[in-house]
């Protein structure tokens, strides 16, 4: 990559050529701007940066595979494994990275690009536009699906998926199945779906357990950061699905394509202009886990914090590294009375405004003890991150249906249910609240048992020993046969709303050229991916949105990328055919085939 030094270098030559000039004839003008535009010798020289395969073997796979490719293409490149933790802080934190293989965030609406890509957010840290996009083109597709509804933000919805595909700012390979082994002995109603954990409210105790016995639901996770760290800000720590939703409600809650009440027992829309207001009524008799009332001004509150964790006291905003598709929008929440909040929204579209109703709330007695700037190492910025953002929150009080219970660091994580919770205590009106999670929760206790290998956890489930694996199991022959071959153990396949991609470091040489981004891009063969990583599990993807409204039509993955097609075959790159097309974009390659940056 280009040193800063050599990209000084290079302006001072601009400069000299522009100085002498003065005295030069245009012959010899035209020969200093030909040797200052010359192209550097200095060869490409990438580093892909992916977690470990005993935490995430499928993103190591892909990793690899792209290693493979482009070395193939006459890309020095090298393979920079680190621990899932360490990899969030580089790449979300630190923006210390080429490329990046992880995945992402669920994107299941358009407004949550905004976060991911515009230039606004290319200076924060987190999820918000990690790979430094700015482009005013982006930019305007952002803003036009945002301020618009129905079949106009449609089509301007594709028109901002169109464009990401052109560009590759991230490569997006596919959607993973996600894999759970589950008894049935004593839980039932698995085959709902589990992949949120606010899904194991809906199961059922098997027939033959009585209802006044005491039943544990016990679940492995082979990740140990949940026993580690409880802090939902906390991007190094959370999963694309965090467990901590079980401990902090949202006003409103999503169940597939139907909002429903939560903490808010109603809420009101109203267009004014190109902006408009939500009114949201809170249920009566709320409180969070220690006791103390919600009210309307602990919603106020979380919405300007989660904006600005340290609440106006450092001269630059630290917004929250979560949520900010939604906060951003948020130009103002003002507590009514106790019981009712008024957010007014930067849009005047009623199905993006709605969605900042889904926001969690934060108690403000808790949390704006934590807005001072953290003290710690391993930050290349810390003087911009706030104790909010990192510390541990190993008592966490929130308001959900569960509370934390035991924490053992490395070993497991207890939860109780939450007693005063509006659910448990069946008061008031729930009749919008999907049917199966009435009448109480299930078990007794939720314990979370940190197991070493996805071939410990699956064992452990066989042997009756824990009820399911709360995390996906990798698709291995051997894992699928053992779950396949046990008696009252069954499969739970689900398709993950969590892509796995490749990001791109766009700040950056080469990268800031998006024709490079694309050709990379071509050397990922996404159909070999899901046919021998994924093992058949998944289905390879254009962009984020492929196969829903949000795509235009002709851009669904079929046999091949419509847009970035594969450069070889069976996973396998045509070096001839690569270089070839690398120099039809004006690169150069050196005598023994390497790239040469440009």
């Amino acid at each position: 990559m280009e040193t800063a030094t050599a990209k000084v270098t290079r302006r001072q030559l601009l400069g000299a050529a522009a100085a002498t000039s003065l005295g030069a004839t245009s012959g010899c003008v035209q020969r200093l701007r030909s040797i200052a535009n010359r192209q550097s010798s200095e060869t490409v020289s990438l580093s892909v940066t992916a977690p470990p395969a005993d935490s995430d073997r499928l993103a190591t796979l892909i990793a690899r595979h792209l290693v493979s490719n482009l070395e193939a293409a006459g890309i020095d490149t090298t393979l920079n494994i680190l621990p899932q933790s360490e990899l969030l802080r580089e790449v979300l934190l630190n923006r210390n990275f080429d490329l990046f293989v992880t995945r992402l965030p669920p994107v299941v609406d358009p407004q949550e690009y905004t976060a991911l890509l515009h230039s606004v957010f290319a200076g924060e840290q987190g999820w918000q536009n990690p790979y430094g996009v700015t482009d005013m083109v982006t930019d305007d597709y952002l803003g036009a699906q945002q301020r618009t509804a129905g079949d106009s933000r449609r089509r301007n919805a594709r028109k901002l998926t169109r464009h990401i595909t052109r560009t590759q700012p991230f490569t997006t390979v596919g959607f993973p199945d996600e894999i759970r082994a589950v008894r049935t002995d004593q839980f039932t109603g698995w085959e709902t779906g589990i992949a949120s954990p606010i899904s194991y409210l809906a199961l059922e105790r098997a027939s033959e357990i009585p209802p006044e016995e005491d039943l544990s639901l016990q679940l492995s996770i082979t990740d140990s950061r949940l026993s580690q760290n409880l802090n939902p800000l906390s991007v190094e720590y959370r999963q694309p699905e965090p467990f901590t939703d079980l401990l902090y409600d949202p006003l409103v809650r999503r169940f597939g394509e139907t909002f429903v009440p939560w903490l808010a027992s109603e809420w009101a829309f109203e267009q004014d202009g190109q902006q408009s207001t939500i009114t949201a009524s809170l249920r009566p008799g709320l409180i969070w886990h220690d006791g103390i009332s919600i009210t309307a001004q602990d919603v106020a509150f979380t919405f300007r914090f989660l904006s600005d964790t340290s609440l106006d006291e450092l001269e630059q905003q630290v917004p929250a590294p979560f949520y900010r598709a939604w906060t951003s929008i948020v130009a103002e929440a003002r507590a009514i009375d106790d019981e009712t909040v008024r957010l007014t929204v930067e849009t005047p579209s009623e199905a993006v405004a709605r969605q900042v109703l889904l926001t969690p709330i934060f108690p403000a007695h808790i949390w704006r003890e934590h807005t001072s700037v953290a003290d710690l190492s391993g930050f290349e910025s810390s003087e911009n991150i706030t104790e909010a953002l990192v510390f541990a929150n190993e008592d966490a009080i929130g308001s959900g249906p569960v509370a934390v219970g035991d924490v053992v660091a490395d070993e497991e994580v207890v939860f109780q249910p939450f007693e005063e919770h509006f659910l448990t205590r069946g008061e008031g009106d729930l009749t919008e609240i999907p049917e199966r999670f009435a009448g109480g929760f299930p078990f007794d206790e939720l314990r979370f048992r940190v197991t070493p290998s996805n071939e410990t956890a699956v064992e452990l489930v066989v042997q009756g020993d824990l009820d399911g694996t709360a995390m996906d199991v990798d698709p291995r022959e051997e894992i699928i046969e053992r779950i396949a071959g046990a008696s009252e153990v069954s499969m739970v396949v689900e398709r993950s709303p969590s892509a796995y991609h490749i990001g791109y470091n766009t700040s950056t040489r080469p990268f800031s050229n998006p024709y490079f981004c694309r050709l990379v891009a071509r050397l990922v063969d996404k159909q070999y991916i899901v046919d021998n990583i994924f093992r058949g599990y998944g289905a390879p993807a254009s962009n984020p949105f492929d196969g829903t409204q949000w795509s235009p039509n002709d851009l669904g993955f079929d046999s091949a990328d419509p847009v970035v097609p594969f450069l070889g075959t069976d996973g396998e790159v045509d070096a001839e055919q690569a270089r070839a097309e690398f120099r039809k974009q004006g690169f150069e390659f050196d005598e023994d085939g390497t790239l040469l940056l440009r």
